[in-house]
């Protein structure tokens, strides 16, 4: 795994976590073509803020951050301070909000979440060697 944002992480923002992901996903998508590299690129930084903003909204805040890239995997890793697990909500026409963890569900090709003495950790991988543009 890449280093963590330096910063402590409870006062995390989605943009920071997706500029770190974007940095982390770098050298492969410097080796991809452009088009998958554009798709990735936008994949995980949604894939990013959802984490992060769920962990905010109904996790008790971001405990830990984490992204790093092995051969073409990309591992996000998200902790928060709550032991419920993510349930998916079903999206209302006229409730804003309810499609997050579906769409991670969508854009992962795995989604694992571990509780500890702490809450959760939400770890998600995207492999780029699956994705087309």
């Amino acid at each position: 795994m890449a280093s963590p944002p330096t910063h402590g992480t409870t006062d995390l923002t989605c943009p920071e976590a997706r500029s770190h992901v974007r940095a982390v996903l770098k050298p492969l998508s410097d080796t991809l073509p452009e088009a998958q590299a554009a798709l990735l690129q936008q994949d995980a930084c949604l894939v990013t803020s959802e984490l992060v903003t769920n962990a905010m909204l109904h996790g008790g805040g971001v405990r830990d951050f984490d992204a790093g890239l092995q051969g073409h995997v990309l591992t996000i890793r998200v902790g928060d301070r709550s032991t419920t697990p993510p349930t998916p909500r079903s999206p209302a026409p006229a409730v804003p909000g309810g499609h997050g963890w579906l769409v991670i569900q969508r854009l992962s090709t795995g989604v694992t979440v571990e509780p500890d003495a702490h809450g959760k950790t939400v770890r998600v991988t995207i492999d780029a060697s699956r994705m087309s543009a």
